[in-house]
């Protein structure tokens, strides 16, 4: 058995078109995609890294824990943040080192989706991210939220405070938000240097001098403003989730900027101001809002005619006509699985399909629907091994019905190199169409089996519960899970069978009870019945911070209310469950009673022995800690 890993298709690089965001920019003009649904490294609980997706190693990290932010989760449309506190002290930051890939360009586009904290001063600026140390120097740039007179605004300033573009839309607390800019620096100077966009609609725009951005020693800081870093000097700080920060070094055209947009509006559930044209996310049209990439022209001038992103399917024009003005073609999927096997919405000739399904709008920038004439598209199938080409089919929904089987495959597919895998001329994809992939022998071209899921969480000290979850499996004899402390040297914690051959998705569940009390470090090794193994990448789990320690509950045993004060550094709870001996959890009420205090009422619970299971904004924690009822 194959596995493929969920991140297989998202990190492999495409040699025959762009993948940076929403298939615009690659790592030499996309310099910084910091995403929180992907690589952010939260051991339990604070962010230590949050890794630059981008293809430049622009990580953003911080050591010390006291201000290190939250990963929560589940925070805009099912995704998760990063949580920056309002500590008055110690307020939450990331940093990124300087280097000369973040400055020296003659032209800077930023995109941010965030949410302010309820209860967020109103005397204090939200730094967003600065490069800047100092607000008089006239070097770098910082975008962030500034209060003037009650209302919280966006300002941008590049290489200086005189120059300082002030958007108009006024930001409020729990409301999700998609911000960008434009610095057109070597662009002849007119009123439109520097444009602020909220939801892609103008937000406000000034005349820049400056025609580009020097070399500055700078770190970039993410969260606060000007790199204010000691205690008293925190009037700069960002207090709420930031879920995704894209920069590029050039100013993006109104196209390229257009689909960024999309592709962000799509995957946070946000409605755009303007230019909202990518229709397919949206509940009634099967919410197709992962992974969205487009196509598209504004003018001769100002056009996007290749794009991947972050998924497995390029869609280009190549040398075929029918993209005019003001047209556009983008694409997202539903997160469906890639497994192939147990579908059977597949045409006659076809022996299966990816449980993957995309969907297209083929619009005008005002969302009326168009032709944009043929289109190349190529797929990336790394981690399948051996492939026919000839035996792929690409699957197009034709008459809108929601299904494949009566529909007739498009062939003809080559392998142009490598892994990656080319239709050309496809005149199928039309507004509202569906397309997935599909084969015609699972025997010499199988389709993926997916491993969906691998996670490791710390239950207490010296505990840690791994989860996974296959969508299919062949010739499976066995799973192991591995541990490291330094991601060289690997232990088998134990060993758990496979399923043989299954078309159902399964859920496993582990226990290491013998964690060190440190930084460790699991993966997943399947193994064939041949012998053959695939191994998974590594998750973190942190095992020595005092997060860990258990919580003072009393009375315990009790036959009433009883008080559960959190260990020092825990985040606030939103809920505690209690965890019979069969494993039965039982949501309990309660009321914070200050200082990191709660009182629960177990009184309808049955008599017995319980674990507590503490819900937070960042996630949930178990502790060993028995009650007693």
């Amino acid at each position: 058995m194959r596995l493929l890993w969920p991140f297989a298709f998202t990190l492999c690089a495409s040699v025959t078109a762009q993948t940076g965001p929403g298939g615009v920019g690659n790592s030499t003009s996309n310099i910084l995609w910091l995403r929180a649904d992907s690589g952010v490294l939260a051991p339990t609980f604070g962010v230590q890294q949050w890794t630059d997706m981008s293809g430049n190693g622009n990580h953003a990290a911080q050591t010390d824990g006291a201000r290190q932010p939250l990963l929560a989760t589940n925070v805009m449309n099912g995704m998760p943040a990063v949580l920056f506190d309002n500590d008055q002290t110690n307020a939450d930051r990331l940093t990124i080192p300087d280097n000369a890939t973040l400055e020296g360009m003659n032209g800077l586009t930023g995109f941010a989706v965030y949410r302010l904290n309820a209860g967020t001063a109103t005397t204090a600026p939200r730094g967003l991210l600065s490069k800047r140390v100092d607000p008089g120097s006239q070097n770098a740039y910082g975008w962030f939220l500034w209060d003037s007179g009650g209302n919280v605004r966006q300002h941008l300033d590049i290489n200086g405070t005189g120059e300082r573009v002030t958007g108009t839309s006024n930001r409020v607390t729990a409301t999700n938000y998609l911000d960008g800019f434009v610095y057109h620096g070597a662009a002849p100077s007119n009123a439109n240097d520097q444009v602020l966009y909220a939801a892609n609609a103008a937000d406000g725009n000034r005349q820049e001098t400056s025609t580009s951005i020097p070399n500055y020693t700078s770190d970039l800081h993410i969260g606060v403003l000007y790199g204010h870093t000691g205690a008293g000097t925190n009037t700069t700080r960002f207090n709420g989730h930031i879920a995704e920060v894209l920069l590029y070094n050039t100013a993006l055209n109104t196209t390229q900027r257009t689909i960024v947009a999309n592709y962000l509006a799509a995957k946070y559930g946000l409605a755009l101001g303007t230019g909202d044209i990518y229709l397919q996310d949206a509940p009634g049209n099967g919410n197709y809002d992962r992974d969205v990439a487009g196509i598209g022209r504004t003018t001769s001038s100002d056009l996007h005619t290749a794009s991947r992103g972050s998924g497995m399917v390029e869609i280009a024009k190549g040398t075929h006509a029918g993209l005019d003005d003001n047209e556009f073609l983008l694409w997202g999927h539903d997160n469906g699985v890639l497994g192939a096997y147990g579908s059977s919405d597949f045409p006659p000739t076809c022996e299966g399909r990816l449980g993957r399904v995309w969907r297209v709008s083929e619009v005008n920038a005002s969302g009326t629907s168009v032709n944009v004439g043929n289109v190349d598209m190529t797929w990336d199938l790394t981690g399948l091994g051996a492939v026919v080409a000839a035996e792929l089919c690409l699957l197009v929904d034709s008459d809108n019905d929601g299904f494949f089987a009566d529909e007739t495959p498009v062939t003809g597919a080559v392998n142009v190199s490598g892994n990656l895998y080319r239709f050309s001329g496809v005149s199928a994809l039309q507004n509202n169409r569906r397309f997935t992939l599909g084969t015609t022998s699972m025997g010499t071209t199988p389709l993926p089996i997916e491993l969906v899921s691998f996670t490791a969480t710390a239950e207490t000290r010296g505990i840690v519960r791994a989860n996974w979850v296959t969508a299919s499996e062949q010739d499976n004899e066995r799973f192991t899970l591995e541990r490291s402390t330094d991601l060289n040297d690997w232990t088998t914690v134990l060993e758990l069978p496979g399923a043989g051959n299954s078309t159902a998705t399964l859920s496993y569940e582990a226990y290491d009870r013998e964690a060190p009390r440190r930084m460790v470090y699991y993966r997943l090794r399947q193994t064939d019945y041949d012998g053959t193994s695939t191994v998974s990448e590594s998750v973190a789990v942190d095992l020595g911070i005092g997060w860990h320690e258990q919580p003072v509950v009393y009375p315990n045993p009790s036959t009433g209310p009883v008080v559960v004060i959190l260990p020092e550094g825990a985040p606030a709870a939103t809920g505690f469950d209690l965890i019979d001996a069969l494993g039965r959890s039982t949501p309990v009420p309660f009321n914070a009673i200050g200082g990191g205090s709660y009182r629960m009422d177990v009184g309808d619970l049955p008599a017995g022995s319980y674990l507590l299971r503490v819900l937070s904004l960042a996630g949930e924690m178990g502790y060993a800690v028995r009650i007693q009822r």
